[in-house]
């Protein structure tokens, strides 16, 4: 007879709620988000880093240049007489020079098309993450997990926040790059992963750090396939800073512009990240020390630290073969912890292999005092009480930090705290799981 979940008893009233069935119910539940999202986006800002694009495409459209008028709209704020603690410093164009030829197209588009389409694309980049982030749950976790769906649009990294409505770019390429890395998962097609993300790279940097992510999930095939991943990881790596470099030569003036945009937000805005390294920088700027070296010399250890963990665990994995979904969520969150500049729409793109990692942790953690409760009582007993006391401690471990951060501050520090305990949830767990696995490859 086959063991208990509590994903079957999670999911076992709402097969007998009559009417509510459970497609309505997600119907429901999904018309309760867009419902929610209007009405917050009618209270509230909204678009926030969609509109620094679109400044951006006006400026090209005058033949202007936006880094030019970035820097003079932050040193304006910089040098204003009187100081509003409450005032936020104005947000720039930060992506690299070689994104200006795309402005120009886009340019010729009449701005109320240019909103639909922007917008149709920010939403489906959503969608896309959602669908990437189920594919990796097993076959009891999808009976609750599109419950869950329209709930965590509003709980990025966990953590409950309104960046859903930003429209920032990055929603749209980690929706293309997540896609793109379903086939690679499950078929070994990694090509179309390899190019998004180099495509990507161009606006921003830091995501070359998702080419660790094929070699990771590589490193449990055939050493041939693991090797062919390094080299087409590596290759790629050395694309995106060719193309970073030209940009030195292409547009010298206005690549030196950029850096200083990008050293001014740091500098003034302290936008440093939500990871360690951003979280060190937070706290230091706070205290009015510096902050240059100690987060780079912090950024290089953590990463160098992460990287031998997940070729470890990579290595075990290859040895012992555990089950593949138990390794795709770490192994992402693990890549994107390699980031040096996390932001909450980086979190947002990982919120389902979190959520997947702390339900798995969980219930392998009550697995043993649920098996040891259940041996006196009847099977439908067990189960539903194994069921009753995840969901419960499950809930408990959601709300705190939530508490903690509406009651509180801000994110800082709860979302690196709630990411790196996550992480090493996962990393116990797989090595559990590999553990279990170890005896009946014996």
């Amino acid at each position: 007879m086959p063991k208990p979940t509590a994903a079957v008893a999670l999911s076992s009233p709402i097969q007998h709620a009559g009417w509510l069935s459970r497609p309505r119910l997600i119907a429901l539940f999904w018309m309760g988000a867009v419902i929610a999202l209007v009405v917050m986006a009618r209270a509230g800002p909204v678009g926030w880093d969609a509109q620094v694009c679109w400044r951006a495409v006006q400026t090209i459209r005058h033949d202007s240049d936006p880094y030019a008028e970035g820097i003079v709209a932050l040193q304006a704020f910089h040098n204003r007489p009187a100081s509003n603690p409450a005032e936020h410093p104005p947000l720039v164009y930060v992506y690299s020079p070689m994104t200006l030829p795309l402005l120009r197209l886009l340019a010729a588009f009449p701005g109320w098309l240019l909103g639909i389409l922007y917008g149709a694309a920010v939403v489906t980049g959503a969608l896309l993450q959602l669908w990437a982030g189920f594919q990796m749950a097993d076959q009891h976790e999808r009976r609750w997990l599109p419950l869950m769906l329209p709930a965590i649009l509003f709980f990025p990294g966990l953590i409950t926040d309104d960046v859903i409505l930003s429209g920032n770019v990055a929603y749209v390429l980690y929706g293309l790059i997540l896609a793109a890395a379903v086939p690679g998962w499950k078929r070994g097609i990694w090509s179309w992963y390899y190019v998004i993300v180099l495509a990507a790279s161009v606006c921003k940097a830091p995501f070359l750090a998702l080419l660790a992510f094929p070699v990771l999930m590589e490193s449990d095939s055939d050493s041939d396939s693991d090797r062919r991943q390094w080299v087409r990881s590596a290759m790629t790596a050395v694309a995106g800073v060719l193309i970073f470099a030209a940009q030195m030569r292409l547009w010298p003036a206005m690549f030196r512009e950029y850096l200083l945009t990008l050293r001014l937000m740091f500098d003034w805005e302290h936008d440093f990240g939500y990871g360690p390294a951003g979280t060190l920088g937070r706290f230091l700027w706070r205290r009015g020390l510096p902050f240059s070296t100690a987060t780079t010399l912090l950024y290089l250890a953590s990463a160098c630290v992460l990287a031998i963990v997940l070729l470890f665990l990579a290595r075990r994995v290859r040895q012992w073969n555990p089950p593949r979904e138990s390794w795709i969520p770490v192994a992402l969150v693990g890549t994107f912890l390699l980031n040096p500049r996390i932001m909450k729409y980086d979190l947002a793109a990982i919120t389902i292999p979190m959520l997947l990692i702390g339900w798995r942790a969980l219930k392998l953690a009550l697995e043993r005092s649920a098996s040891e409760s259940q041996a006196g009582n009847s099977h439908g007993a067990g189960q539903n009480r194994s069921g009753r006391t995840l969901i419960l401690v499950g809930s408990g471990c959601f709300l705190i930090p939530n508490v903690i951060t509406v009651a509180g501050p801000s994110w800082f520090p709860v979302e690196l705290v709630v990411v790196l305990a996550i992480f090493a949830m996962g990393v116990w767990s797989l090595d559990r799981s590999s553990r279990e696995v170890q005896p009946r490859v014996a």
